[in-house]
């Protein structure tokens, strides 16, 4: 079992119902059915192979009161049915252009404020967080969950005014979410390796916004360690 969906499925609670974006093999469903959801599920996917496999893991689990849809993002997904809105195991760039597209564009979505967003960005996290809290959600969750020797971020959020988030949160998460995960040091230590390496690549840099943004990189590393010291004590 994967325990980044089995986490993911912890955090929907009982509601109207659930839109999995980007199903594989129909495997949260079938989590949340055995777990004893009742609400409505739409399992959604730009292509049909995925669909197709879902369409047999629950015919296999012996479920058969999951919508599968064939859409791209959020579009034909019934929003009057849906509360929870899950899309995970995408980058987070590809996340946000679905989250963009969907609860901006689309009717259903676009004056609502009684759902809530569970996402799972594989890479770019910054890019989602970014757009989250710049565009009226307030993250409620962030946390790591290690999986088959991976660390999963998990981002859960909802309409509402964020918090401030320096620039280096938004690639590790906010501090006072993150600061008692056994992974904390793991995560900060990886980010300061990355950016004292991209700063190396731009020692000689000449160009005005290269410098700028070597000057931007070193203020993230600066907050890193900061975070770090202060977790230490």
């Amino acid at each position: 079992m994967s325990r980044r969906l089995e986490f993911i499925a912890s955090k929907v609670s009982g509601g109207r119902g659930v839109a999995d974006i980007g199903t594989d093999h129909a495997i949260l469903p079938i989590m949340l059915r055995r777990g004893g959801y009742e609400g409505y599920i739409a399992a959604g996917d730009i292509n049909e192979g995925p669909l197709k496999k879902a369409q047999r893991g629950l015919y296999e689990a012996e479920i058969d009161d999951v919508e599968l849809v064939l859409c791209d993002g959020l579009d034909g997904i019934d929003g009057s049915m849906v509360d929870t809105v899950i899309v995970a195991g995408m980058g987070g760039d590809t996340i946000t252009g679905i989250l963009d597209r969907g609860l901006y564009d689309m009717p259903e979505w676009a004056e609502r404020s009684d759902y809530k967003l569970i996402l799972h960005p594989v890479t770019k996290p910054e890019i989602l967080r970014y757009w989250l809290i710049n565009n009226g959600f307030r993250i409620t969750l962030e946390t790591y969950i290690e999986d088959n020797a991976v660390l999963c971020q998990i981002i859960c959020a909802e309409p509402g005014e964020s918090a401030h988030y320096k620039d280096a949160e938004l690639y590790v998460g906010r501090y006072e979410r993150v600061k008692d995960s056994p992974y904390f040091e793991t995560v900060i230590d990886k980010h300061i390796k990355r950016f004292e390496s991209a700063v190396k690549g731009l020692k000689n840099a000449t160009d005005a916004s290269l410098n700028a943004w070597k000057r931007l990189i070193e203020n993230m590393i600066c907050e890193l360690e900061q975070m770090k010291g202060t977790d230490n004590g």
